[in-house]
C-alpha cells in the first residue's frame, strides 16, 4: 500500500513538472520565433501613442522575464489572457470548446477500449478460424481507411442520401439550450453526435484490437491456461477473466498515447463534421494569428494528455500492483 501510494505521488509531481515545462515552452515558443504577439496585435504602421497603448493593454511592453512571470502568476490563477480576435477572456472560450471535444473524442476513446480488446481477445481465442480472419481482414481495412475520408462517406449516405442523420454541427439551427443537459443530453445533440463519434469510434477500435490480439496470443501459451483448463473453468471465463487480464495493460498503456493522438487530430473530424470543438478554434486561432488563444488551446490540449496519462499510471497500477514496485 505504501509503495503504491509513494507510485502515485511520484506520478503526481512529475505531471506538475511536466506542465510547468510546456507552459514555459509555450510562452518563449509564441514570444520568439518570428511574427511575434507584439506584431500581431500592433501594426508598425499605426500611430506610436497608439501603437504604445495596445502594446500596453496587453503587456507586450515589458521586459520578456516581467512577462513570463505575470504569465505564469495569471495561469497559477486560470487566466489565460484576451483573445486578440474575440476580445473575450480565453479560459471561458477554452472550457466550452474543451468540452466539445472531449464529449466527442474521450466518448469514442472509452468505446473503442472497451470493444476492441474484447474483439482483439476472441480473435485470438479463435485464431485461425474464419471469425479470426474476417475480423482482422475488417479491422486492417477500418484502419488503412482515412478518417476524413470515411467521415465525408458516412455524411454522404447516411446525411445527403438516405437523411437519416445531420451531416454536421452539434445542434440544429435555432436550437437554444437552457442547461448542461440540454447542451449535452437533449435528443438534438445526440442525433448530432452518432455519426461522428461513430467514424472515429471505428478507426480507434482499431489498434487496441490488434494489441491485445497479438499480447493474448503470447499468454495463451502460459502454463496458467492449462492449469485453468484442468480446475473445470469454462473457456469464456478463461478468455476474459484470467487470459485478457494479464493481456490488457499495454493495451491500456496505448491508451494514454491515444489520447493524445486523438486530441492532436480532433480538428481533421470537427473540420470534417463542424463540430464546434477546440481542435477546430484552435486552427482559426492559428490562422488569424491570435496568439493567447492559440497559445492557451495548445495548453490545454497538453493538460488533457498530461493529466489522462497520469490517470492510466494509476489506474495500470491497480490492474498490476507489480509496477509500484519498479520504475516504469
Amino acid at each position: 500500500m505504501a509503495s503504491r501510494l509513494e507510485f502515485i505521488v511520484k506520478r503526481l509531481a512529475m505531471m506538475v513538472l511536466t506542465l510547468f515545462s510546456i507552459a514555459t515552452v509555450l510562452f518563449l515558443l509564441f514570444r520568439l520565433m518570428p511574427g511575434n504577439p507584439a506584431a500581431a496585435v500592433a501594426n508598425p504602421s499605426m500611430p506610436p501613442g497608439v501603437r504604445e497603448q495596445l502594446l500596453e493593454q496587453y503587456g507586450l511592453d515589458e521586459p520578456l522575464t516581467v512577462q513570463y512571470a505575470l504569465f505564469m502568476k495569471n495561469l497559477v490563477m486560470g487566466d489565460l489572457g484576451v483573445s486578440f480576435s474575440r476580445q473575450q477572456p480565453v479560459t471561458g472560450l477554452l472550457i466550452g470548446k474543451a468540452l466539445n471535444t472531449m464529449v466527442l473524442m474521450l466518448s469514442s476513446l472509452l468505446i473503442a477500449f472497451i470493444i476492441g480488446p474484447a474483439l482483439g481477445a476472441l480473435f485470438a481465442w479463435k485464431r485461425g478460424s474464419t471469425l479470426d480472419t474476417v475480423g482482422v481482414g475488417t479491422v486492417l481495412t477500418m484502419y488503412a481507411a482515412p478518417v476524413f475520408w470515411t467521415g465525408m462517406l458516412g455524411i454522404m449516405v447516411f446525411s445527403f442520401r438516405l437523411g437519416w442523420l445531420p451531416s454536421g454541427g452539434m445542434h440544429s439551427p435555432g436550437f437554444i439550450a437552457y442547461s448542461i443537459w440540454d447542451q449535452y443530453f437533449s435528443v438534438d445533440f445526440l442525433r448530432h453526435l452518432i455519426l461522428p463519434l461513430t467514424v472515429t469510434t471505428l478507426w480507434w477500435l482499431t489498434m487496441p484490437t490488434f494489441i491485445m490480439r497479438n499480447n493474448m496470443l503470447d499468454v495463451m501459451n502460459e502454463d496458467f491456461i492449462e492449469m485453468n483448463r484442468a480446475e473445470g473453468l469454462s473457456e469464456f471465463r478463461i478468455m476474459y477473466r484470467h487470459a485478457a487480464r494479464n493481456a490488457l495493460l499495454p493495451v491500456l498503456h496505448y491508451g494514454a498515447t491515444a489520447v493524445g493522438l486523438a486530441m492532436g487530430t480532433s480538428v481533421i473530424i470537427e473540420k470534417v463534421f463542424s463540430w464546434p470543438g477546440l481542435g477546430r478554434m484552435l486552427w482559426k486561432a492559428v490562422i488569424a494569428s491570435d496568439y493567447p488563444l492559440a497559445q492557451g488551446g495548445f495548453l490545454a490540449i497538453a493538460t488533457i494528455i498530461v493529466v489522462m496519462n497520469f490517470l492510466i499510471d494509476v489506474l495500470s497500477v491497480y490492474i498490476d500492483p507489480r509496477l509500484s514496485e519498479g520504475d516504469i
